[in-house]
């Protein structure tokens, strides 16, 4: 693994120029708090730290690279045999982890100035993720969606930490209040689902096919009701710190590597360019262009993701060709297979056909 050293200083990158995954940064803090309460259940960390070539979580500017984390949390697991720790990870985290954004959240008047105002600066509790917060006449939605590439893994943990932390805090805020509420994974539910129902007033739907990331859904009811801790000068301190961090932190991500985690997560239908610039708040132009700089487009990448999807789930053996189709986005078969042919020079099935003709498995098996 190459050494990576936690970093405590802003990247030197200009406005435009892409970040590699080592590149962007993590605050610590929020790992911190996982670590220290395994340490406090008697399970020593030192390897983990070690293996992902940090020195110590406690310091409060401390940053980790998306390497350091996917490689703290896969150490954690192996550690402690528990495949829970991203929702552990998300129980622990309290608005006082998100430093001087906590204390501007915790000053808001209502529920509906604290989502506007982390909306706002979501970026900095982590570089990975946008969230985006809309109201409606009788409901309010708040999306988490992926900005930046990331491994799998750190995906997954991703989309145990965000809601499990997004209840927490809202049950917080609003010491307990708002009615039962519902949030939507795109994720299939893990193996310990069962965890979930520790979250009161709260349902929770998995592997609902949308964009990947999160989405909830809010009645307006206590929106605009006043919160106890109510501190405007503070609030007014607080944002006033956040403006200046925000401005210091780079503005672009690989945005090859992102649009194609959006692609191949992406179920039921295919986004569109102007559906993931929406998300990135920039225009389809804006990254068409940065797709550019990394030499695709993005009709290119979208008919590369899709066909090595269809490769995937056809070698599976798991699905039906309709329901591949459907998975993909198609209308129908027919524009599938005629798709798939074109890239392919075969249907997919007989593609399938020659997949297992040519498998380990179909050369080891006995003669029937």
């Amino acid at each position: 693994m190459m050494k990576v050293q936690i970093k405590t200083k802003n990247n030197d990158k200009q406005d435009g120029e892409t970040l590699k995954p080592d590149e962007l940064f993590i605050p610590a803090r929020y790992y911190a708090a996982l670590f220290d309460h395994l340490e406090s259940q008697g399970i020593p960390c030192r390897d983990a730290l070690s293996a992902a070539q940090i020195r110590t979580l406690n310091d409060p500017q401390a940053r980790l690279t998306v390497t350091q984390a996917e490689t703290l949390m896969i150490e954690a697991a192996r550690l402690t045999g528990r495949r829970d720790l991203g929702f552990e990870m998300g129980r622990l985290i309290k608005l006082n982890s998100h430093d001087i954004l906590g204390y501007a959240i915790i000053s808001c008047p209502t529920m509906d100035h604290v989502l506007r105002l982390a909306s706002r600066y979501y970026k900095l509790m982590t570089p990975l993720f946008a969230m985006r917060y809309s109201r409606h006449p009788t409901h309010a939605e708040v999306t988490f969606r992926p900005v930046q590439g990331m491994p799998q893994s750190v995906y997954e943990t991703y989309m145990e930490v965000l809601p499990v932390a997004f209840h927490c805090q809202l049950q917080a805020v609003t010491q307990g209040r708002q009615p039962t509420y519902d949030i939507y994974l795109t994720t299939a539910a893990p193996p310990h689902a069962l965890r979930y129902r520790e979250l009161r007033n709260v349902r929770i739907h998995f592997g609902v096919a949308e964009q990947p990331g999160m989405r909830v859904m809010l009645d307006t009811s206590e929106l605009d009701v006043p919160l106890a801790m109510t501190d405007l000068r503070v609030l007014q301190q607080a944002e006033a710190r956040c403006k200046q961090m925000l401005q210091h932190m780079d503005q672009q991500g690989n945005w090859c590597d992102w649009v194609s985690m959006m692609l191949r997560e992406a179920e039921d239908a295919q986004p569109t360019l102007e559906e993931l610039a929406g998300i990135l708040n920039v225009s389809s132009r804006t990254l068409d262009r940065h797709l550019a700089k990394g030499g695709v487009s993005f009709r290119e990448l979208s008919l590369r993701i899709r066909n090595e999807r269809a490769c995937e789930l056809l070698a599976s053996g798991k699905y039906p060709v309709s329901q591949i189709a459907y998975r993909l986005g198609y209308t129908d078969i027919a524009n599938f297979s005629r798709s798939f042919r074109k890239l392919n020079g075969v249907s997919p099935t007989a593609w399938v056909e020659q997949h297992q003709a040519f498998s380990p498995s179909a050369e080891s098996a006995p003669p029937g």
